[in-house]
């Protein structure tokens, strides 16, 4: 699975201080939580999308956590920027644009930017609850 540049969210020893000053969360503390990429397609099915729209989000989803993790954030902090994330792109773009969007961000930084700067939203938001 190809990772995508824009799912960098911050430097990891930033990630790692921050989340341990504001949460109390290390991350020796933290299982690695599972993904079951069949389950979140049937998930999005009953919310009504096709099954390869479904595949495209979750297909996101787990390049999400998978980068998240390298770079330093605990588990549930991770599932927690991914599914905002995710729930932000849904509002903003079609699957089929989304996708293209994040074909597109491998080469064009103006785009990588702009999906970026969700994900950094969602970790600023994750962060300070």
């Amino acid at each position: 699975m190809k990772s995508h540049p824009f799912l960098t969210l911050i430097n990891v020893s930033l990630v790692s201080a921050s989340l341990s000053l504001f949460t109390g969360v290390t991350l020796a503390q933290s299982p690695k939580p599972t993904f079951n990429h069949q389950q979140c397609i049937q998930e999005l099915v009953k919310e009504g999308l096709k099954t390869d729209q479904a595949s495209v989000w979750c297909n996101y989803k787990q390049e999400c956590l998978v980068r998240s993790l390298k770079e330093g954030l605990p588990p549930e902090a991770a599932k927690s920027v991914c599914d905002c994330s995710i729930k932000e792109f849904r509002k903003r773009y079609p699957t089929d644009k989304f996708k293209e969007l994040t074909k597109q961000a491998d080469t064009n930084p103006k785009i990588a930017k702009e999906l970026r700067e969700v994900g950094e939203t969602c970790f600023e938001s994750i962060l300070f609850e």
